[in-house]
């Protein structure tokens, strides 16, 4: 940048800042956060070729990009805010959810314990492992229809078996997702 260019861009900064730092001020109501979106407005500007690029009023182009800036930053802070609370919503759901977690845990084991080997091993290898139904056919050398069967016969003793536990199980589902 030419010295010519460094000293106009030096008097346009000292012209508008005190301006541009009360205009942002007005939407941020804080005078640090006005401070650094103005002189992130000016670092942009700066970056630029902005003598050249800048086609329309000078004046105009600054208070619109300082109004967007500051725009930006109350997003930003909303955004901030809204998953604060999500996280303090989550952490006081949490310790009921870990008492409930173990009875549920505990009512799952006997209500598996309860299923034929076949089905539980089924199942066990299906959810807990995460096989596929085709590879769960391979290893127990049984048929896809056959592995289908026993999962439908372990998720229906399970449903009728955890039923208390549904509307638990969907609200920990919801908050930790």
């Amino acid at each position: 940048m030419s010295e010519n260019k460094e000293k106009n861009f030096e008097q346009l900064f000292r012209a508008h800042y005190k301006e541009l730092h009360r205009y942002a001020y007005r939407y941020l109501g804080d005078s640090d956060v006005a401070e650094e979106v103005v002189q992130q407005v000016f670092l942009r500007l700066w970056e630029r070729d902005w003598e050249e690029q800048i086609h329309t009023s000078l004046k105009a182009y600054l208070y619109r990009a300082i109004y967007n800036e500051s725009m930006n930053v109350l997003k930003k802070e909303q955004r901030k805010l809204k998953y604060q609370s999500h996280e303090q919503h989550r952490q006081d759901f949490v310790p009921a959810v870990d008492e409930s977690t173990r009875d549920l845990n505990e009512k799952l084991q006997v209500a598996l314990a309860e299923l034929p080997e076949k089905s539980r091993t089924v199942f066990e290898l299906s959810r807990f492992q995460e096989m596929k139904y085709k590879d769960i056919a391979v290893t127990l050398d049984l048929s896809i229809k056959t592995v289908e069967g026993h999962m439908s016969k372990a998720l229906k003793h399970l449903r009728i078996e955890l039923m208390d536990y549904l509307t638990l199980i969907i609200c920990f589902l919801i908050y930790t997702l």
